[in-house]
C-alpha cells in the first residue's frame, strides 16, 4: 500500500489477534468488540477510508460505511484504482440496503437468469445480512425481521 501514490497509512493502534476476523469466529463477543473499537479508532483518527486486507473482513465491515464518516474499502480496490481500474462494489451496495426484500428485488433478473429458487435465495440474503459481528448503528436484526 505504501507504493500507491497519495496513500497515507494511519496506525489505528488496534490489537493484532490473527490474520483475519474469521480466526476469532469462536469468540463472537470479542470479535464484535474488536470491530467496534476499530470503527471508533478510524473515526477518531479522521481517516478517509478504513481498508480491509481480507475479503471476509470487508464483507463484515462494508455495511458500516452508511453509519460512519469514512469509506470502507477492500485493499484491492485501492490497488485497482492505482492501476486505473474500477469495479463497483455491488456486495457493499446491497449489504448497505439492509433489506432482504429490496436486495432480492434488485437482483431479480440474476435470480431468474440463473434459475435460482426465490426462497432459497432470500434465505441466503438473510444469512449475508446476519454476517455482521458489530451491529450497525440503529439497525434492526435482519434475521428477526424475516424469520419464517
Amino acid at each position: 500500500m505504501r507504493s500507491v501514490p497519495g496513500i497515507e497509512i494511519v496506525d489505528l493502534h488496534q490489537p493484532a489477534v490473527g490474520l483475519q476476523a474469521n480466526s476469532i469466529r469462536v469468540l463472537p463477543a470479542y470479535r464484535r468488540q474488536l470491530q467496534e473499537q476499530e470503527l471508533e479508532a478510524a473515526a477518531a483518527a479522521s481517516v478517509d477510508a478504513l481498508v480491509a486486507v481480507y475479503h471476509s473482513d470487508h464483507r463484515e465491515l462494508c455495511a458500516h460505511e452508511r453509519d460512519w464518516p469514512f469509506r470502507i474499502m477492500n485493499m484491492y480496490e485501492i490497488v485497482g484504482l492505482s492501476m486505473g481500474l474500477h469495479r463497483d462494489d455491488h456486495f457493499k451496495r446491497l449489504k448497505m440496503m439492509q433489506d432482504a426484500d429490496a436486495i432480492l428485488a434488485d437482483c431479480r433478473d440474476l435470480v431468474e437468469a440463473h434459475g435460482l429458487d426465490v426462497e432459497v435465495t432470500r434465505a441466503a440474503i438473510v444469512a449475508m445480512l446476519d454476517e455482521q459481528p458489530a451491529p450497525l448503528r440503529g439497525a434492526r436484526q435482519i434475521s428477526t425481521l424475516f424469520a419464517s
